[in-house]
């Protein structure tokens, strides 16, 4: 589902708007008098539960501008689109990961949280559930079982309904993680039939266990749940036990996984003959190198977050797992992913250059196959609880509360919430790689168009730079006569490393380049300003109107 600002254009959206205008006029909130016997009062606000925390969001910006390209002193880039067969599709395909201790949160399906409000920004998110948590930290029952020691949330069928009124009301996808830490294929089974009856076809997947590859690790012994004796091979052994359990329990359910970060363990998932393979699932973080030299690419830094090499890691890393997915005809997943897997806060934490990057990154990984992207999130408080996360609560870190807020990587995922469904477009782009251009073909032939600027806004010795886009290849037949440029949104900041974002909506585009066209034979050259991702709307072009002929109109003589 696209949403719903992205439905507004031309005479319609000038008709919403006046119509906005009057509507707030009329109910104007009447001021306090100065005649000491006046009882006017303010309008009462809404309660933060029917509110939206959003910093730096624009919901009504006014008319989309841009400055003349033939002005812009940077160097020019140029932008070549195709539509190719078998590409990945938009649409609730990019949302939020969450540990599933949160499925026991107490937001879910609340009248005193704005989680559902602040959620369905996303138009149409996914949701995953999963994490660490699953298999150290998650107890589930049925029957109210009492809760061993080592469980630091108990997750009920009730919790599972709350999520899934949730899910139902933002029109989300789920996929939930299955306790594989524990060796309990009973128990897990059980929370599948309870997660499938609760979720109906909402529930894509399951998945048999997080991150598998790490069960033993040497670099990371906090977060053993198995021995020496755990491998590739041992991995598939359980999978067997487990998928036999779910069969009992739910048949028929979809299966995902690995949920891992190693090429091996894919291989062991797709090979390992379980039934219901659903999709094949990776997680990634790029900036993994917590205390890395300065010759790393991969350290927890803006510079590395911006840096081109980082987009160029992704395809590499990534594009190995389209391969695994592609020989084993399943689905790619990218179920669990973010800017960094160093623990707390770093120079990335809260940026703008985080915002930057995940439209970047979301959209390199749909040109790559994946057809779902779910960043990591925690409902933690905003304050010493959840650094990387696009959402948090606006509480304390002792008590966080009901209500909660974006940060500047969930305007980013608005943005991309606002995607048309339909195609991924392969672009090929000129240029060092600080601008990058992606582009969707929705489905009723609109065009949408993204132009990503990882420059640094506040270095003055970066200036604007001209984009030349040129009409897709292989869409002739969905746009005859081309597209037309009719609305425009942009996020930027006032430097990479600021916490925050500025996020204006669609609206329609003004002056020199409303209506301006794309076609064949004439590329749109738009501006880029460093530090920007510019969304551009197109419709497709009515063919022109037909000459009149010698023969006359509508004054020609009766014969």
């Amino acid at each position: 589902m696209t949403r719903r600002r992205w439905l507004m254009s031309g005479a319609g959206a000038l008709v919403v708007v006046l119509l906005l205008v009057i509507g707030a006029l009329a109910l104007r909130p009447t001021l306090p008098s100065s005649d000491p016997g006046s009882t006017a009062t303010t309008a009462p606000q809404p309660p933060d539960s029917e509110t939206l925390f959003l910093p730096g969001h624009d919901p009504s910006p006014g008319g989309f501008t841009m400055t003349d390209p033939a002005d812009a002193q940077g160097s020019a880039v140029s932008t070549r689109l195709v539509l190719e067969d078998g590409a990945a599709r938009t649409g609730g395909t990019v949302g939020l990961s969450f540990d599933a201790r949160e499925l026991a949160s107490p937001m879910w399906d609340s009248e005193d949280s704005n989680l559902a409000l602040t959620l369905d920004e996303l138009g149409s998110p996914a949701l995953r559930f999963g994490g660490n948590g699953i298999d150290r930290h998650v107890w589930w029952t049925s029957s109210d079982e009492p809760a061993p020691e080592w469980a630091q949330a108990t997750v009920t069928p009730e919790d599972l309904e709350r999520v899934a009124a949730v899910a139902e009301d933002v029109d989300a996808t789920v996929t939930i993680d299955l306790d594989l830490g524990h060796d309990d294929p009973a128990r897990a089974a059980d929370m599948a039939a309870h997660a499938q009856k609760a979720f109906g076809d909402r529930l894509l997947a399951v998945a048999i266990g997080n991150e598998p590859n790490g069960f033993f690790h040497a670099n990371q012994p906090q977060l053993a749940v198995r021995d020496a004796t755990w491998t590739p091979e041992t991995y598939q052994r359980s999978l067997t036990e487990y998928s036999a359990a779910l069969e009992t329990a739910a048949p028929g359910l979809p299966v995902a996984g690995p949920g891992a970060y190693d090429a091996p363990w894919w291989r062991a998932f797709a090979e390992s003959g379980i039934p219901n393979q659903r999709a094949l699932s990776l997680h990634w973080y790029p900036l993994w190198n917590c205390e890395g030299p300065a010759s790393s690419i991969a350290n927890p830094t803006v510079e590395d977050l911006t840096s081109p090499a980082i987009r160029e890691r992704a395809r590499s890393i990534v594009g190995m797992g389209a391969e695994v997915a592609e020989q084993h005809g399943l689905p790619l997943w990218m179920e669990e992913t973010g800017p960094t897997s160093c623990p707390g806060a770093n120079d990335t934490s809260r940026t703008h250059a985080q915002a930057l990057w995940t439209v970047d990154y979301a959209m390199t990984l749909a040109e790559l196959g994946v057809e779902r992207t779910a960043f990591h999130s925690t409902l933690k408080a905003c304050e010493g609880g959840a650094p990387m996360s696009p959402i948090c609560a606006r509480g304390t870190l002792e008590e966080p509360g009901k209500i909660v807020q974006g940060r500047t990587s969930y305007l980013a995922l608005m943005m991309l919430g606002g995607l048309p469904e339909g195609t991924v477009l392969r672009p090929t782009v000129s240029g060092d790689g600080l601008v990058s251009v992606h582009a969707v073909l929705g489905d009723d032939g609109e065009l949408a168009i993204m132009i990503v600027d990882l420059r640094d806004p506040s270095n003055g010795a970066y200036m604007t730079r001209p984009v030349e886009i040129s009409a897709p290849e292989g869409a002739e037949a969905i746009a005859p006569n081309g597209w037309e440029l009719t609305l425009g949104s942009r996020l930027s900041g006032e430097s990479l490393d600021a916490t925050r974002s500025r996020l204006a909506d669609p609206v329609p585009v003004t002056g020199e380049f409303a209506g301006a066209p794309l076609a064949r034979s004439q590329p749109l050259t738009v501006p880029s300003d460093p530090g920007t991702v510019t969304m551009l709307k197109l419709d497709a072009a009515d063919a022109p109107s037909p000459a009149p002929s010698d023969g006359g109109g509508a004054d020609a003589p009766v014969s």
